[in-house]
C-alpha cells in the first residue's frame, strides 16, 4: 500500500521542479503571441503551467523581445539608448529646417516677376 502511495505521489508531482530550455521559453512565447489562443490554451498545448507561460511572455517583454506587445510605460530603456536617440532627431531636425529655408527662397526667386524683355 506504501508503494501505491509513492506511486500516486510522484505522478501527481511530475511536473515539479520542471526545467525548460530557453529555446523552448521563446517558442512557447512567440506562439502566445502570434496563435491568437489565450494563454490557458497554449499552455494546456505545451503542458506547461499558464503562470509560467506568463512569466515568459513577461520576462520577454521586459528583455524587450516583443515591444509592441509591452505596455506604454512598461518598457524601459537605457539613457544613453534615449541620448543617442535625442542626437539623432537634433541632427534630422537641423537638415529639415536648412531644406526648408532653400525651399523658401527658390520659391521667392520663382514668383518674381520675368524679365520684362524676355530671356536674353
Amino acid at each position: 500500500m506504501a508503494s501505491k502511495q509513492k506511486d500516486s505521489d510522484a505522478m501527481k508531482n511530475n511536473n515539479y521542479g520542471k526545467r525548460y530550455t530557453r529555446q523552448f521559453k521563446e517558442d512557447a512565447v512567440r506562439l502566445l503571441i502570434t496563435s491568437g489562443k489565450t494563454c490557458e490554451e497554449v499552455a494546456c498545448d505545451l503542458g506547461v503551467s499558464g503562470v509560467a507561460l506568463m512569466d515568459w511572455k513577461r520576462q520577454a517583454i521586459r528583455n524587450g523581445d516583443y515591444p509592441d506587445q509591452a505596455p506604454p510605460a512598461g518598457l524601459r530603456l537605457h539613457y544613453s539608448v534615449l541620448e543617442q536617440e535625442n542626437l539623432r532627431l537634433k541632427k534630422e531636425l537641423e537638415i529639415l529646417r536648412q531644406e526648408r529655408e532653400i525651399l523658401k527662397k527658390s520659391l521667392g526667386i520663382l514668383s518674381q516677376n520675368p524679365l520684362p524683355t524676355g530671356m536674353p
